[in-house]
């Protein structure tokens, strides 16, 4: 997705997360949240989904991992509020804060299967740790499936205890391991 995401001029944090409850690559509906596939938001989904945005902007952005760096992140310490970064423009990030906006926006709908693909490229180490400790806690639910693909076993942020299966892929098979 990182690769493929539209990088348009005019295209805030909070438009792009948005855009990951339709699925779409433009933002729509009044606030920025997307209409829903068949006939339209009420207000109630799009008080949800306001709702939800706001929680992965707080989980995951610029407050999560500047408590962990103790403000050494990539961002400007100005711009750490949720509600500053938000209206920040997409393409005038990092590359490290466009992956961790395009994992809010994998996240915020919440959808049954997440396919988390190198999802930690360009992110520095205090973006990695508050992601993995979002993902541990709240940020996968026990109605959701995660696929972590990766070359590097450390990247997988939960363990067997969790419910973790691994599969290698070895000779063109995949195995669980």
């Amino acid at each position: 997705m990182a690769n493929a995401f539209p990088r348009r001029s005019g295209m805030t944090v909070w438009d792009a997360i948005g855009t990951g409850f339709d699925g779409g690559f433009v933002p729509l509906g009044p606030k920025n949240v997307g209409i829903g596939i068949a006939c339209g938001l009420t207000d109630k989904e799009t008080e949800w989904r306001v709702g939800r945005v706001w929680e992965v902007l707080r989980n995951l952005g610029p407050t999560a991992w500047t408590k962990l760096s103790s403000g050494h992140g990539q961002t400007n310490p100005a711009d750490v509020s949720p509600e500053a970064f938000a209206l920040r423009s997409f393409v005038d990030l990092s590359a490290g804060e466009q992956s961790i906006v395009l994992l809010m926006r994998a996240l915020v709908g919440r959808p049954q299967l997440v396919l988390l693909d190198e999802v930690w490229s360009g992110m520095d180490e205090a973006m990695i740790n508050a992601a993995r400790a979002y993902l541990r806690t709240d940020g996968v639910a026990e109605d959701q499936a995660a696929v972590v693909i990766s070359h590097w076993e450390d990247e997988v942020p939960w363990g067997v205890d969790d419910g973790l299966k691994k599969f290698r892929l070895l000779g063109g098979e995949g195995k669980e391991a």
